[in-house]
């Protein structure tokens, strides 16, 4: 009797310990019939729940094979210290250490510098750096710099400042960007957000300084459930030849109220502090889907089962000319796209186009992430630089 009692809490325990991660995510297409696997992105974490990798996968020959994967280290304070990109070849092998960002933190915890470095000759090189200011422990401004080879310069084209503003109860009412016109600092974008009753992020409101006006180029609207969880999210943004905000399909999002998230390991942590001053979608418990009309993501704990294999095109795609200083052309003669997103190096999202040419001449200059989405679901990103 003792025996079977040990090996019936054995399995239960096994089965507990097996389901309290978000192991992975399948990211479908709707063809018009069927939901047909896009890509799938598979999580790994430390005993501490820190995701130590994340890695894109895309399927060749009803396999899943890595695109690209990214890999962080963490100090005892569970915080971000490094992050680093590895792309893989059309086999998934060949992995190639691509980018690299160091973290820096100071006494009470705050992340004070991001550091930029890329890989040039088996030797990681200097890029850029952004160093952060915290007036009363807020964030409250950060300065881009430029390795000109000998020495970090403020002032050259991948300059640019972020002053960030509070409201009265302690949110983050404005993210203003300026960049460096040779002479002085001079008005580029900001981010304005609203919040309801409730201090939860209803509307984003990104604008671009256009000389005399602020003119709203991207914005994003959200709902939230009882329990506090962003439960719709609305996109909307302008195409450059429009000057009309276009509405994207609504996402929803749906939960196991059930179930607590912090008690599982999962890629949305908070892993430098950014998260916890700029506003984010809320996952308060535990999350099932994300989708819309043609597009939705499936999320996978501990041993559950992953979506059937499908097979589609994997997106293989360039960027030209990378710097730039106003147009960037997407290669995508080899997929049909859908949209793109561009991110800064903060994670907020600063640019939203379905044109596989834009300009990027409202965007201060620096490092950015380029995300594109192809019409069958698969995604793929690189990273731009505008100077």
């Amino acid at each position: 009797m003792k025996k079977i009692t040990f090996l019936l809490f054995t399995f239960i325990t096994t089965l507990i310990v097996g389901q309290d991660k978000l192991t992975s995510s399948i990211g479908e297409y709707f063809d018009g019939t069927n939901w047909v696997n896009g890509y799938k992105t598979e999580y790994i974490y430390d005993s501490n729940k820190n995701l130590i990798e994340e890695t894109e996968l895309y399927l060749n020959s009803s396999q899943w094979v890595k695109s690209y994967s990214t890999m962080y280290s963490y100090n005892s304070n569970n915080k971000a210290t490094s992050e680093i990109s590895i792309n893989y070849d059309v086999n998934g092998n060949n992995a190639t250490e691509d980018y690299r960002t160091i973290n820096s933190y100071n006494s009470s915890g705050n992340l004070i510098q991001i550091l930029n470095e890329e890989s040039e000759n088996s030797n990681w090189v200097n890029e850029s750096k952004f160093d952060l200011t915290y007036t009363d422990n807020k964030l409250s401004l950060a300065l881009g710099y430029e390795w000109n080879g000998t020495e970090w310069v403020v002032g050259m084209d991948d300059s640019f400042r972020i002053t960030i503003s509070y409201n009265s109860n302690g949110k983050v009412s404005e993210s203003k960007s300026d960049s460096w016109d040779g002479t002085n600092w001079v008005d580029a974008d900001r981010t304005v957000y609203t919040y309801d009753g409730n201090n939860r992020l209803t509307n984003e409101d990104s604008q671009t300084w256009n000389g005399t006006n602020w003119v709203t180029d991207y914005k994003s609207e959200y709902t939230y459930d009882a329990n506090g969880n962003a439960v719709t999210s609305k996109e909307s943004y302008v195409e450059e030849d429009g000057g009309v905000l276009i509405e994207q399909p609504l996402e929803t999002f749906t939960f196991d109220t059930t179930q607590l998230m912090s008690n599982f390991s999962h890629p949305y942590r908070d892993k430098t502090g950014l998260d916890e001053i700029f506003p984010l979608n809320a996952i308060v418990n535990k999350i099932l889907t994300r989708s819309s009309a043609n597009n939705r993501n499936t999320y996978y704990y501990g041993n559950e089962a992953t979506a059937s294999v499908n097979e589609f095109d994997s997106i293989n795609f360039s960027v030209y000319p990378n710097p730039t200083s106003s147009i960037l052309k997407i290669d995508d003669s080899n997929f049909s796209l859908k949209n793109i997103e561009i991110y800064n190096i903060i994670g907020k999202k600063v640019f939203t186009s379905s044109k596989n040419e834009i300009n990027l001449e409202g965007l201060v200059n620096g490092v950015y992430v380029l995300k594109v989405q192809s019409e069958n679901g698969n995604i793929a990103t690189k990273r731009i630089v505008k100077n």
